[in-house]
């Protein structure tokens, strides 16, 4: 069957369904199959996708991988329902203690044992190569806006009083080189939580940290200067009660406060000299029934997203209004398969479809 329609039609219209029918359109015919892999449709689905972020659901099952996504609501409207469709099937050697997302991929680690970078859209993976460092290491994945450039920072504590050594990995295109981990000079002692995920904003990875000497601050990595930097936080903050977020572009802080239904909003700006300040920009009361979930992050349109801790049935997210102050309820569909096994569900914003296979699975050790 060949379409009637200007090809450039076609083009346009296909660059903005999902990428689970872009797999079923392929089969339409061979125009079609042909359209969908050139690297300039590829180009163009991947400009569609950043402007409609979706939702990313992580499932660790019986120690097995599940990931789905959905549309990422722009208004949610109370009592609606979405769809959440699965991705591929992963691989059970898959290291699952650890997931984070950013942009359009994954990243995966299991203390020592690995770590895997993949895109759950096209399933292909990379395994990154070990680390040939003593002590306890933590890895994050970051994208350097300026070169384009997806990076895995690896940061080493070590156990026996000697200097903490950290290392950069760049992910290379297929046939562009070896994945080969990097010492990086500007290495300082910067000890991460270890149950901090941290956040990646434009090209600056930001975590929570402790300097030896009793003193919490935010780390934070320049992923193309390559470089380490501190900031304080407030004298009101907590530090062990905070989540990093996204807040429209800036580092922004989610302090709960224990025992109460209070949320406090904290958003870093400069001053006019260049220096690092804290505004609190918000103090929410949450719902009753908001209150006991965790904080998911802030979506592009303002609304704050909390998620059950554990996958639930019905499944559900309650997306927060700041200028409102009112909580609206979504419920999502697609997760039956897992209702019968005991499962941990991370939620992830602003997640980005992408069908370019960029790399090949590796195992090479540096």
């Amino acid at each position: 069957m060949e379409s009637h329609l200007p090809v450039d039609l076609v083009i346009d219209i296909l660059s903005r369904v999902s990428a689970k029918s872009i797999d079923r359109f392929r089969c339409v015919s061979k125009l079609w199959e042909s359209i969908l892999g050139h690297p300039h449709f590829k180009e163009l689905f991947l400009t569609q996708s950043l402007a409609r972020p979706r939702l990313l659901f992580t499932f660790k099952a019986n120690e097995e991988l599940f990931v789905f996504s959905s549309p990422q609501p722009q208004n949610p409207r109370e009592n609606s329902t979405l769809v959440a469709t699965p991705y591929k099937c992963f691989p059970k050697y898959f290291p699952t203690d650890r997931c984070t997302s950013h942009r359009r991929l994954v990243f995966l680690q299991r203390g020592k044992t690995g770590r895997v970078v993949f895109n759950p859209v096209t399933g292909e993976s990379i395994t990154l190569p070990k680390v040939k460092a003593t002590g306890i290491k933590i890895s994050y994945l970051g994208f350097d806006p300026i070169s384009k450039q997806f990076k895995v920072l690896c940061m080493t504590r070590s156990r026996y009083g000697t200097p903490d050594t950290h290392r950069i990995l760049t992910l290379m295109e297929t046939g562009k080189g070896r994945h080969l981990w990097r010492t990086i000079q500007d290495s300082r002692n910067c000890y991460v939580f270890t149950g901090d995920l941290g956040i990646c904003i434009n090209g600056i990875l930001y975590y929570n940290t402790y300097i030896l000497g009793g003193y919490f601050k935010i780390g934070c990595f320049d992923f193309r200067l390559e470089k380490f930097g501190f900031i304080k936080y407030d004298k009101d903050m907590k530090p062990l009660m905070l989540t990093l977020f996204n807040y429209k572009g800036k580092l922004g802080v989610h302090q709960k406060l224990m025992g109460e239904r209070k949320s406090i909003l904290w958003v870093l700006e400069e001053d006019a000299a260049g220096e690092h300040i804290w505004s609190k920009q918000r103090i929410c009361i949450l719902p009753s029934i908001v209150y006991p979930h965790k904080f998911v992050g802030m979506t592009g349109t303002g609304e704050i997203v909390f998620s059950p801790h554990t996958c639930c049935y019905p499944f559900y997210l309650f997306f927060y209004n700041i200028e409102s102050s009112t909580a609206t309820r979504i419920h999502f569909h697609g997760f039956e398969e897992l209702k019968h096994h005991p499962t941990s569900v991370l939620t992830s914003l602003d997640f980005v479809e992408d069908v370019q296979a960029k790399w090949v699975q590796t195992s090479k050790s540096s």
